[in-house]
C-alpha cells in the first residue's frame, strides 16, 4: 500500500523518500537493453572529467565518469521515459507539497546516467533544481546515491552530519531534495548502474545556472556567480 505520509514525512525529514516497485523489473530490464544498445552504437556522450567544480555550480570538484542521455536523446531513443516523467508529476507534486513543474531546459530535463563497471561515478554536488527524482533500472549491490544529511538538536552542543546510502533497486523511484543535501554516487566496481534523472521545479522557481550543463556534460570549467 502507498503510505503518502510516511513519504511526506521522510522527504521533509530526511530530505529523500523511495517509492519501491514504481517500474516491473521486466520493463526495467528492456529500457536497460536498449540503453546499452544506444551506448554500443556510440550515439551517445561518455563524460569523463574531475577536479572541475566550483561553487558556481555547487560542485566540490569531484570526478564524473560515465555515459550520459540528454533530454533529446531520451525522446529519440527512450520516448517511454519522457512519458513517465510527465505521468508521475502529479505524484511528486502531492509527496513534495509543492507546485511541481517540468523543467523548462530540455537538454537537462531528463537524463540518463549510466555508470559503467570499473569507476563509473558522480561527482560530490548540490542540484541546482529544486526537485531531484531518480528511476533505477537496475540492481545494485555497490556504487550506491550518498547523501550528507546536517542535523542539529538543542540537546547536542554541535550540529553533525548524518550519511545515507541508497542502493539501487529496479523499479524504484527517489524523491529527494538535491539543492538542500551534498551528494554523489559511489564510484562503481563490477556493476554497471542504470539511473534515471528526472529534473523538476517548483512553478515559482526555475533557476539553473548559466554554465551548469556546459560543465556537467562537456567538462567545462564554470565562471563565478556574479
Amino acid at each position: 500500500m502507498f503510505d503518502l505520509r510516511k513519504h511526506q514525512y521522510n522527504y521533509f525529514y530526511d530530505l529523500v523518500t523511495v517509492v519501491e516497485n514504481l517500474i516491473p523489473e521486466y520493463i526495467c530490464d528492456r529500457l536497460a537493453a536498449r540503453v546499452n544498445g544506444v551506448i554500443a552504437e556510440d550515439l551517445v556522450d561518455h563524460v569523463k572529467h574531475k577536479a572541475l567544480g566550483t561553487n558556481a555550480v555547487s560542485d566540490l570538484g569531484g570526478e564524473y565518469d560515465h555515459h550520459i542521455f540528454k533530454g533529446d536523446d531520451i525522446r529519440a531513443h527512450l520516448p517511454e521515459l519522457n512519458v513517465i516523467y510527465h505521468a508521475v508529476l502529479p505524484l511528486i507534486s502531492v509527496i513534495t507539497c509543492a507546485d511541481a513543474v517540468v523543467s523548462p531546459y530540455p537538454v537537462s530535463d531528463i537524463n540518463i546516467k549510466a555508470y559503467p563497471p570499473g569507476g563509473g561515478t558522480l561527482g560530490l554536488h548540490y542540484d541546482t533544481n529544486g526537485i531531484t527524482v531518480l528511476l533505477f533500472l537496475t540492481d545494485n549491490k555497490e556504487a550506491p546515491l550518498r547523501m550528507q544529511i546536517e542535523r542539529s538538536h538543542p540537546s547536542k552542543k554541535d550540529p553533525w552530519i548524518e550519511t545515507r546510502k541508497i542502493y539501487a533497486k529496479k523499479g524504484a523511484l527517489v524523491v529527494m531534495q538535491g539543492r538542500k543535501t551534498l551528494h554523489d554516487s559511489e564510484p562503481t566496481s563490477t556493476e554497471q548502474k542504470l539511473t534515471v534523472v528526472y529534473n523538476y521545479y517548483e512553478r515559482h522557481d526555475t533557476y539553473r545556472h548559466e554554465d551548469f550543463d556546459k560543465f556537467v556534460y562537456y567538462g567545462v570549467k564554470p565562471t563565478e556567480l556574479a
